[in-house]
């Protein structure tokens, strides 16, 4: 197997795994919901600096992956549905492969896209990219470059959904203002489409010596407010947290104003609003009174007009260091976590923490990972704005998948279930339709119910993800809804119902359904070439188009599939027609063909995925949908 480069070995330990009830830890009008899952699945590689966003019909999960694109760190996804579970594979965001991409963030976009960045580059040679997926999951746009400014560099990007559908990116920019001018916060807004609207501009006043860490967040009223360090703004050493409001054009609304009440150094700010108009801010924060405790997390509340409430220390815990802490809010309901070191008996531990409206705790601190073994590190949290908080983190595992994504719930204790993603549903012959669908994941689950035509009770209750409906007529259209049973019997809200067709009971030569044939060759049968015939002259049979879902009669529309050699070792790539769903097989015989991952989504007119180290010598592609 070839040598994996960049990995950075965090710790080396024995993994246990322990589930917790379903519904457990209540803390705040906030429980637990189910275990600890795997958000992104098992992976080759290391998955670490993970970030999400998500609403009540599911979003997407985001990370740095040293096994992506095949040169350095790309930015991999994953789509959750309803349930906050995986659904269909991961996906690989950034379309420039070259040098190393780092540091995503993801927003979901009020009509149900989302847009993601990162910074791409060589070290020191850094630039913010962005991309947009639209509502139907296929990417809108290729690599976007958001800063301006492109002889300097630029790191550490966030962003938010403004309420009026416009996205701000935040950064720091290496001497843009003048030549040792050391890191500044510019921003850039963005339409939903990905387009500029208006030039860069810079967010703090203050310019000597470093801003940065910028953390974002909108406010309810439709501005938003940016959070920043700046360093020896007050005094010779010093570092604090600033912030500033602007309206949702960009204009600033207030003056750059202190956040920290201290004089202790800060640091890692995070930011999210409030119902009311205002917002709260957590950071890390030195103790230099007790030098045991080193680094501790705070928050402080704000009104929309600026005021600060109570400074306050989150953590409970205070020995060594509690770090990088993210908070989500519902409401006026805040959630914050954290890295804290050594407090779960093994490394480093996620932590949490439910805060009220004006910052004050609500019940106590608790430990988010269940798995305690090496380290859990690079904590988020996002809220669908609803009930639900999902906190995501990166966990050891060991060995050559080194690091995974853990996810964990916290809902309301009177929140319903959400509804699961739609099944997939497709076509097997004249008479069956298969429905399938990612399981729902840290949940303990009773059953699934398909829901036919609109039926109002289960036309079939299954414990596994997948059922074939038969004995239908050839031609016919149907409907399918899904639901859960989670194990005290709650039973979910239905999906969102996907059709589909059965072919006409018309085979030509058993191979290829004749309605295919007629839309490609027309009515006369007669005249029609036979399956096994490559009539566009591209390498693939008449056949084989027809499993593809390519058209027959252009040369340019053909599955192509190719194995592609990388210093992160071997991948899978084929071209894709936008918008179908395929499966990647398997086999060592070509006689007997394995399922190689889950249903892979065609955002664009490309795919490719990480092969090295099985034992499969062949590969094909299956178009599902």
């Amino acid at each position: 197997m070839a040598m994996i480069p960049k990995i950075k070995r965090f710790a080396a330990a024995m993994i246990a795994v322990v589930l917790s009830p379903a519904l457990a830890k209540a803390q705040g009008g906030f429980v637990a919901q189910g275990a600890e899952y795997k958000v992104a699945g098992t992976l080759a590689g290391e998955q670490v600096y993970p970030h999400s966003s998500i609403k009540t019909t599911g979003g997407y999960v985001v990370w740095q992956d040293n096994i992506t694109d095949g040169d350095g760190y790309g930015i991999s996804g994953r789509k959750m549905d309803g349930s906050f579970s995986g659904a269909l594979s991961t996906f690989r965001v950034n379309a420039n492969g070259a040098n190393d991409q780092e540091r995503p963030q993801v927003t979901m976009l009020n009509d149900g896209g989302a847009i993601f960045i990162w910074q791409s580059g060589r070290q020191s040679f850094q630039n913010i990219y962005g991309r947009v997926r639209n509502a139907s999951g296929i990417w809108g746009t290729g690599d976007i470059l958001i800063n301006s400014s492109t002889n300097v560099y630029q790191r550490d990007a966030a962003l938010t959904t403004l309420s009026g559908g416009n996205v701000v990116v935040v950064y720091s920019s290496y001497n843009q203002v003048a030549a040792g001018s050391m890191q500044d916060v510019y921003a850039q807004i963005l339409t939903p489409t990905g387009a500029k609207s208006g030039g860069e501009f810079a967010v703090n006043t203050t310019t000597a010596f470093n801003q940065r860490s910028a953390a974002i967040a909108p406010l309810s009223d439709g501005r938003f407010v940016v959070v920043w360090i700046s360093e020896q703004q007050r005094f010779e050493n010093s570092a604090d947290v600033y912030a500033r409001i602007y309206s949702a054009n960009g204009t600033a609304a207030t003056s750059e104003f202190l956040i920290n009440s201290s004089t202790n150094i800060c640091a890692s700010p995070s930011v999210a609003p409030s119902a009311d108009g205002g917002f709260l801010v957590t950071w890390m924060q030195l103790d230099l009174a007790v030098s045991t405790n080193s680094w501790d997390i705070y928050s402080r509340p704000f009104s929309g007009g600026a005021n600060g409430g109570v400074t306050r220390r989150v953590n409970s815990f205070t020995y060594g260091d509690q770090l990088a802490p993210k908070v989500s809010s519902i409401a006026s309901d805040y959630q914050v976590v954290w890295t804290s070191m050594g407090q779960d008996g093994s490394d480093d531990g996620i932590y949490g923490q439910f805060l009220k409206s004006d910052g004050s705790l609500s019940g106590a601190e608790f430990r988010v990972n269940t798995s305690t073994p090496g380290q859990q590190m690079h904590p988020t949290v996002s809220s669908d704005g609803v009930g639900t908080f999902l906190t995501v983190w990166t966990g050891f595992v060991g060995g050559a998948n080194a690091f995974d994504l853990f996810s964990q719930r916290y809902v309301s204790t009177n929140a319903p279930l959400n509804a699961p993603g739609a099944p997939i549903v497709t076509v097997l012959s004249s008479n069956t339709l298969s429905v399938s669908w990612p399981p729902v994941q840290g949940i303990s689950i009773s059953n699934y119910e398909v829901y036919a035509d609109g039926a109002s009770a289960a036309s079939a209750v299954l414990t596994n993800t997948y059922w074939n409906s038969t004995g239908l007529a050839a031609g016919s259209t149907h409907s399918y809804k899904l639901a859960y049973v989670v194990a005290d019997g709650r039973r979910s809200p239905l999906s969102v119902a996907v059709t589909n067709t059965t072919y006409l009971s018309n085979w030509f030569y058993d191979q290829i359904a004749g309605e295919w044939m007629t839309a490609n060759f027309g009515n006369a049968y007669w005249t029609w070439p036979q399956p096994g015939i490559d009539s566009d002259g591209d390498g693939a049979s008449n056949l084989n188009e027809f499993l593809a879902g390519t058209n027959p009669n252009d040369a340019n529309s053909v599955l192509k599939v190719r194995l592609q050699p990388t210093p992160q070792g071997l991948f899978l790539d084929w071209n894709t027609q936008i918008g179908l769903i395929y499966q990647v097989q398997q086999s060592t015989s070509v006689n007997s063909w394995s399922n190689l991952g889950g249903p892979r989504f065609a955002s664009g007119s490309l795919d490719s995925m990480y092969v090295s180290g099985g034992n499969a010598t062949f590969y094909r592609i299956v178009r599902l949908r």
